[in-house]
């Protein structure tokens, strides 16, 4: 139980030393509820997000596997819902707010390069597709903030990788380097 969550009357303080199982729960369920093989399933998981942002301000102590399991979930949801902006908002929005509050509990590889994918297809092409400026206003910044909250879990040598790549191109996409990584000349 969180420090914040001490001073509560013993009954609900039992009740509060659950969450981590309920949490296991809940993600569980939300991995039932995405197929990889049905791509409108997606949609059935974004109920579950609100879910995991209660525990995320509840400050409840849950198991690091359990938090892993759900950030490759939602990487999962993520990458295989192109051309879904609402889903990839709704996700990646959760992955930004997990980073930012169980950096120091993660130990995973975030590869940099479907991240930018993403953003290439989605931002930097010619495809206008039937959402409003908003929406993809939207997406832009959860994209940016999902690259930013991420790039410390981007795998040994991303960071050449990703200078080779924009070396002669377009230096604006450099939010995938971390401010503390070896730039070659």
């Amino acid at each position: 139980m969180h420090l914040y969550n001490a001073w509560l009357p013993p009954a609900v303080a039992d009740a509060a030393r659950g969450e981590a199982a309920a949490f296991t729960g809940a993600v569980r369920a939300a991995k039932g509820a995405w197929r990889p093989d049905d791509p409108d399933s997606a949609y059935a998981t974004l109920k579950w997000i609100s879910v995991f942002d209660l525990f995320i301000k509840a400050k409840s102590n849950v198991a690091p596997e359990d938090i892993h399991a759900l950030v490759e979930l939602g990487f999962g949801i993520f990458h295989a819902s192109q051309n879904k902006f609402v889903v990839q908002i709704k996700w990646g929005g959760l992955l930004i707010r997990l980073f930012k509050k169980h950096v120091e509990r993660l130990s995973l590889d975030v590869q940099w390069r479907p991240l930018y994918e993403t953003l290439i297809q989605t931002h930097f092409k010619r495809n206008m597709g039937p959402e409003g400026w908003k929406v993809r206003q939207q997406h832009f910044e959860t994209i940016t903030g999902l690259v930013r909250a991420s790039r410390t879990f981007f795998p040994e040598g991303a960071a050449a990788e990703i200078w080779l790549e924009f070396r002669f191109g377009s230096f604006c996409l450099l939010i995938f380097l971390d401010s503390l990584a070896y730039y070659p000349v």
